[in-house]
C-alpha cells in the first residue's frame, strides 16, 4: 500500500465506507416490523420489543461505526504514518540520490580537477625541465665561452709576457748599449776635457804671456807719453782701463796710488788715445777691462 498514491488509497477507503453505511441502513430498514392487525394489548408489547431491539441494533451499529471509525482513524493514522514514512523515505532517497549525484559530480569534478592538476603538473614539470635544460645549456654555453675566453686570455697573457720579456731584454740591451755609449762618450768627453783643459791651460799660459806682453807695451806707451818728475821715483798708481777691440781707450779709472803718478799716468793714457791690444779674441777678452799697476821709470 505504501507504494500506491495516497489520494487513491483515501478514495478507495471512502467508497468502502459509503458502501458499508448503505448496507447497514438497508438492513435496518428490512428489520422494521410490518404492521399487522391484532388486538390492542399485544400491539403495545410488540412495539416495546421492537424499540429495544432497535436500540440494541442501533447501539450495535454505533459500536460498529465507532469501531469502524477507530479502525478508520487507525487506518488513516497508519496511512499518514506510511505517508510520512514514504515521504521521509522519498526525501531520504531523494537526499541520498542528490548526495550520491553530488558525490558523483564531486568525484567527476575531483577527477577532472585531478586530471587537470596532473596535466598542469606535467606541463609545469615539462616547463621546469625545459627551463632547467635551458639554464643548463646556458651554463654550458657560458662555461664554454669562459673556457675559450680564459684560453684566449692565457694566450694573450703569455704573448704579453713574451713581448714584455723581449721588450725588457731589448730595453736592457738598449740601456746597456746606452750605458756603454754614455761611458764611452763620458770617457771621450773626459778625455776631450782633459785635452781641452790641457790646451786651455797651455793657451791660458800663452794668453797670460800675451797679456803680459801687451801690458808691457801699454806701459811703454804710457811711459813715452807721460811727463815724469823725480818726486815720482819709487812710487806707482793702479789703473782700470777699458779698451775697444781696436785699442781705443773707452774709460780710465784710478784705483789707488800716488796722486802725482795717478794724475800724470791718466793724462798720458788719454793722450795716447789708443793702446796696443792683441788681435787674438781670447787675449783681447782678458784686456778689454784690465787692471794693472804703473810705476814710472826715472
Amino acid at each position: 500500500m505504501s507504494k500506491l498514491p495516497v489520494a487513491l488509497i483515501v478514495s478507495i477507503f471512502l467508497h468502502v465506507l459509503m458502501v458499508t453505511v448503505l448496507l447497514i441502513g438497508g438492513s435496518m430498514r428490512d428489520a422494521k416490523p410490518t404492521p399487522e392487525l391484532s388486538v390492542p394489548g399485544p400491539i403495545i408489547e410488540a412495539v416495546a420489543i421492537d424499540e429495544s431491539v432497535l436500540k440494541k441494533q442501533t447501539q450495535k451499529v454505533e459500536d460498529k461505526k465507532r469501531q469502524e471509525r477507530l479502525k478508520e482513524q487507525e487506518l488513516i493514522k497508519d496511512i499518514e504514518r506510511r505517508k510520512v514514512e514514504a515521504e521521509n523515505k522519498r526525501k531520504k532517497q531523494a537526499a541520498d540520490a542528490l548526495a550520491l549525484k553530488k558525490k558523483k559530480e564531486q568525484q567527476i569534478k575531483d577527477k577532472k580537477q585531478a586530471e587537470q592538476a596532473a596535466i598542469a603538473a606535467r606541463e609545469k614539470l615539462k616547463k621546469e625541465k625545459a627551463k632547467a635544460q635551458k639554464i643548463e645549456d646556458e651554463r654550458k654555453r657560458k662555461a664554454l665561452e669562459k673556457k675559450k675566453a680564459d684560453e684566449l686570455a692565457k694566450k694573450a697573457k703569455e704573448k704579453r709576457e713574451r713581448e714584455e720579456k723581449v721588450r725588457k731584454e731589448a730595453q736592457r740591451k738598449k740601456e746597456q748599449e746606452a750605458k756603454e755609449r754614455a761611458e764611452q762618450e763620458k770617457a771621450l768627453q773626459d778625455q776631450l776635457k782633459e785635452e781641452q783643459a790641457a790646451r786651455q791651460q797651455r793657451r791660458n799660459k800663452q794668453v797670460l804671456t800675451e797679456v803680459q806682453k801687451y801690458e808691457a807695451m801699454i806701459k811703454q806707451v804710457i811711459q813715452r807719453s807721460m811727463i815724469v818728475d823725480d818726486a815720482m821715483r819709487g812710487k806707482s798708481c793702479r789703473f782700470n782701463i777699458r779698451l775697444a777691440s781696436n785699442g781705443l781707450v773707452i774709460q780710465v779709472k784710478e784705483l789707488g796710488g800716488d796722486a802725482l803718478v795717478c794724475r800724470a799716468g791718466k793724462t798720458a793714457i788719454l793722450k795716447a788715445d789708443t793702446l796696443p791690444v792683441s788681435p787674438e779674441p781670447d787675449v783681447y777678452e782678458k784686456m778689454r777691462d784690465i787692471n794693472f799697476t804703473f810705476a814710472p821709470e826715472l
